[in-house]
């Protein structure tokens, strides 16, 4: 059991996936979208509709913070943080002229799997036929992935993605959400039947004073 574990763990899979930002914040979130819920509604010391509305609305939070982070980390952060790493790393081998973010991670893909395994059309489609780490290279970032054992696998690129996304976790839950929620998840919960209607309350004016 614990030798099934170890190799669970060691996999290079398994590493990509608890290294990425995205991978790993949309699962807590599916978790907590899932598990809060179900532990408050375990909770026998409370009375059952209050379990019902603390879950309702639980559950609803996560998907909405769920759904900010899946939106803003590709379009925004994901996007521009890369662009602004290739600016500051102007014509530096450690970074090389990618198109966007998008073209790196297929790259990083295919870099990461064995040499024979390599030669994925679909994916090398993805990667620039003229794209080199510089100019004074002979070979193509595509004629590395085909040639070398190991090809160079920029880390730089890979810290300037996860940096994106880490920002764009604090500033998408910490700050985004909870604001929308505010105005977001109480209408939802009066559709449900979980709140009542607020009433509007005219203020009466004294015409005699």
């Amino acid at each position: 059991m614990i030798d099934k574990i170890a190799n669970i763990l060691t996999n290079p899979a398994f590493a990509n996936f608890a290294m990425n930002t995205k991978y790993t914040v949309t699962t807590e979130s599916i978790f907590k979208a899932t598990g809060r819920p179900a532990a408050i509604m375990l909770d026998k010391n409370v009375d059952l509709d209050t379990r019902k509305y603390a879950a309702t609305k639980e559950g609803l939070y996560q998907l909405l913070c769920l759904g900010i982070y899946l939106t803003m980390i590709p379009l925004v952060f994901k996007k521009y943080g890369f662009k602004i790493a290739q600016k500051i790393l102007k014509n530096d081998k450690d970074l090389p002229k990618f198109k966007d973010a998008d073209e790196y991670l297929h790259y990083a893909k295919l870099a990461s799997r064995k040499k024979s395994e390599r030669n994925d059309e679909k994916l090398l489609s993805k990667i620039s036929d003229t794209l080199k780490i510089d100019e004074r290279d002979s070979l193509t970032l595509k004629q590395h992935l085909l040639n070398d054992e190991k090809p160079p696998e920029f880390p730089v690129a890979k810290g300037a993605i996860e940096l994106s996304n880490l920002v764009g976790t604090v500033i998408g839950l910490a700050w985004i959400a909870s604001e929308l929620s505010n105005h977001i998840l109480h209408p939802i919960m009066r559709v449900l039947g979980f709140e009542k209607p607020k009433k509007s309350v005219h203020n009466k004016v004294d015409t005699k004073a």
